[in-house]
């Protein structure tokens, strides 16, 4: 196989140089991650306007994932082809034009499939921002790099759900998507003057069967996990078909991955253990970031009687968790092994999302806050620490190809984490409801001392009786969900261990 060699590792720049193409990247990594988070607290609203099920309201989210995970890959060709500055400009101005359609949408389908197109765009702000850090900073430097990355990542976990929340419950669902523009713009100016081109080798020519491969296994892999609960999974043939048509186009990508010439992944990449280990990690941790997104408004506001605000300060705890261990992690991960801080990041979250677990509906708001604050927390630690194993012993002529299957990684775990987390809460959700329904009608119906309303002989009272079970029964869901994740966790620690240990550092500054 042949592959353009990509450049070398980066000469030295002024620090002053550093730290404005930092500042200009920051946006970039804040607009999605708020887009992301700001409508994950406007879902509960979109339900009513729409309405629509939990199901059908969370391809709002989906779509546009999936389309980002799609697209991913085009990246690191299109940055190869026509440069990081002028590919990331054209991405915030299509990013831009497709949000104001989006806030436009008259219909929960056409809503659905303007995201998917606004993910199209979004597929690039991640991989080219990791691009234009990873090219100005040398690699003894890598970790603080990262750290400035989940730093403005993390900005729109903190502010997304808080101005997500106040401008749902003053102005409506679609101000949410408006507020993008001001941090668009702000994006966009800041590459133009900071950011310098790079990243261009003419004559890389497309690879049309890989890409078509790839974007068909993604989405028929996401419509199995995203269907397959309400059409009962493999006792339906359309399920069958998807995951068949899944199946065998990653199959068909994966040999032509191996035998094909200048396919736009080099598979040489994955020969760094560490590397390959730190993959499967980011898919854990954007699992959890965009899973988690999902169901903690739902819960909070649907089952607690939190109004959007309140949600969005919940959720917004996790952010700033997050933005203070990043810049934490990446002064210690320049003087201390990376293993014991993964370790670490991996502990706290599993902490987090146990004490998820264990609240009741009539939990008091400041302990779901510390609760969030302490998954933001070792998120932030997680999230660096990995990025850092991951890149720290690749060549810099595979960095290119690594960001964008970084890129892609985190895409597919974020959609693949919500749709995996919702199914699992339709699941639960009905197998908790038939308990309920069965042990009150056998058991303990006749002791309750119901009111008049709820007079299971009239339909009124059997109404009311099903919707207070329903709700218990969900409750529970989102409860199995948190013990689930919580286990998950836990059993990848051990997996710290395959990473080669990193000798301690001391850094120079």
């Amino acid at each position: 196989m042949t592959y353009p060699n990509a450049s070398a590792e980066p000469k030295p720049l002024p620090r002053r140089q550093v730290r404005a193409i930092a500042t200009a990247i920051i946006p970039c990594g804040a607009l999605q991650s708020f887009d992301t988070f700001a409508v994950a607290i406007a879902l509960p609203i979109m339900m009513g306007t729409f309405s629509a099920t939990i199901t059908e309201i969370s391809w709002v989210l989906t779509a546009y994932l999936v389309a980002a995970a799609v697209f991913t890959p085009l990246i690191g060709w299109a940055s190869r082809r026509i440069g990081r500055r002028r590919l990331l400009l054209g991405v915030l101005m299509g990013f831009s034009i497709c949000t104001a359609m989006v806030a436009t949408a008259g219909s929960l389908n056409e809503l659905i499939a303007l995201r998917f197109l606004q993910g199209v765009f979004a597929a690039g702000l991640n991989p080219l921002s990791q691009q234009v850090i990873m090219a100005a900073v040398p690699k003894e430097e890598h970790s603080k790099a990262f750290s400035w990355m989940t730093t403005g990542r993390m900005t729109g976990v903190t502010l997304g759900p808080i101005i997500g929340g106040l401008m749902v419950e003053n102005f409506g669902w679609a101000s949410v998507f408006w507020f993008n523009f001001p941090i668009v713009i702000a994006a966009f100016l800041l590459v133009l003057r900071h950011v310098p081109d790079g990243g261009q080798v003419d004559g890389i020519r497309f690879d049309i069967f890989g890409f078509i491969c790839l974007s068909v296994a993604i989405l028929f892999f996401q419509l199995f996990l995203d269907q397959g609960q309400q059409l009962e999974w493999f006792d339906s043939h359309v399920i069958i078909a998807f995951a068949m048509i899944a199946a065998i186009s990653l199959y068909l990508f994966s040999v032509h991955l191996l035998t094909a010439t200048n396919t736009y992944i080099d598979p040489r990449v994955f020969a760094n253990r560490d590397f390959t280990i730190g993959l499967f990690f980011i898919f854990l941790t954007t699992f959890l970031i965009y899973g988690l997104a999902g169901l903690i408004p739902a819960m909070l506001q649907e089952h607690m009687g939190y109004p959007p605000l309140d949600a969005a300060y919940a959720l917004s705890g996790r952010g700033i968790g997050s933005i203070i261990s990043a810049l934490l992690s990446g002064w210690l991960l320049m003087r201390c092994p990376t293993r014991p801080v993964l370790a670490g990041g991996i502990l706290l979250t599993s902490v987090s999302t146990w004490m998820l677990a264990d609240i009741t509906q009539d939990v008091r708001l400041p302990y779901v806050i510390a609760a969030s604050f302490i998954q933001g927390f070792g998120l932030g630690m997680f999230n660096v620490s990995v990025t850092t194993a991951a890149f720290s012993t690749m060549d810099p002529s595979m960095r290119s190809y690594g960001t964008t299957l970084t890129s892609l990684v985190r895409r597919m775990g974020s959609a693949i984490g919500i749709s995996v987390l919702v199914s699992i809460l339709v699941y639960k959700t009905q197998s908790a409801r038939g308990v309920l329904t069965e042990n009150l009608y056998r058991n303990r119906l006749d002791k309750l001392n119901l009111p008049d309303s709820w007079d299971i002989n009239a339909r009124t009272g059997v109404m009311r009786f099903n919707e207070i079970v329903n709700s218990q029964a969900e409750f529970i869901a989102f409860l199995y969900d948190f013990q689930l994740m919580t286990i998950v966790m836990l059993l990848c620690l051990p997996l710290v261990l395959l990473l080669k240990p990193s000798p301690k550092r001391t850094s120079k500054h």
